[in-house]
Order: structure tokens, then sequence, then C-alpha cells
């Protein structure tokens, strides 16, 4: 499970790098790239808007399918490649990978994590 601190934090370090990337650009680059594209100022931060929500509603998604399975992620160890995003469990290894589309899939998805000792609910027995 991802500590809701956590995560918070790396959105919040990945909009501050998204923020830095584009404070680097001049005004007229800016300004000239949706002209360049054929759409509007407005246009285009609508759809900017549309990608940073699929993508953290994406990487919400992942995070609780983890969390059924007793993984635990470290934030900052999120990988670009070259299908999406990859990381492991921290406590047991297994994988998992997204992408902002959507597409879940790894080893961590299907099994329980085996790097910690999780309570199991013992069957009760019918009294007759």
């Amino acid at each position: 499970m991802t500590n809701t601190n956590d995560h918070h934090e790396h959105l919040e370090r990945l909009m501050n790098q998204l923020a830095e990337s584009v404070l680097g650009l001049s005004d007229e680059a800016v300004l000239a790239e949706p002209n360049e594209s054929g759409t509007t100022t407005e246009q285009e931060a609508e759809r900017t808007r549309l990608v940073l929500r699929e993508a953290s509603k994406a990487f919400d998604n992942v995070n609780k399918l983890l969390s059924i399975h007793g993984h635990a992620l470290t934030s900052s160890n999120w990988r670009h490649g070259e299908r999406g995003y990859q990381n492991n469990c921290r406590d047991c290894g297994l994988s998992v990978n997204f992408t902002v589309a959507g597409d879940v899939w790894g080893d961590a998805l299907g099994e329980r994590c085996a790097g910690i000792d999780l309570p199991t609910v013992g069957r009760r027995e019918v009294s007759r």
C-alpha cells in the first residue's frame, strides 16, 4: 500500500517538474505552439488538463490494485520505460507497470505480497 502522503508528494513533484519545463520556455514559444498545431490556447489548456486528469486516474487505479494485494511502493522509484511506467514492491520485489491510457500489468497485480505478514481470516466452524 502506498502512503497517501507519498502519493501526494509524488504528484506534487510531477506537477513541479512539468511547471519547470514550461517556465523554461519563452512566452513566444508557449503561445506559438498551439497556433502551429491549429488550436487555440484554450483548447490546448483543456487538452493538457484532460491528459493530467487521465494520468492521475491511472496512477490512482494502480495504487488501489496494489493495496488489495498488500504491496507497497516507493513513489520515487517509478521509472518511465518503453511501454509506460514501472515500479517494484519494496517488500517482495514484484513488478507493476501502467500506461497513462490505463493499461496495467505486472506480477504484483496477481499475487499477494510475500514480503509482509498479512493477517488471515480463519474459517468459523458451525456448532450443532
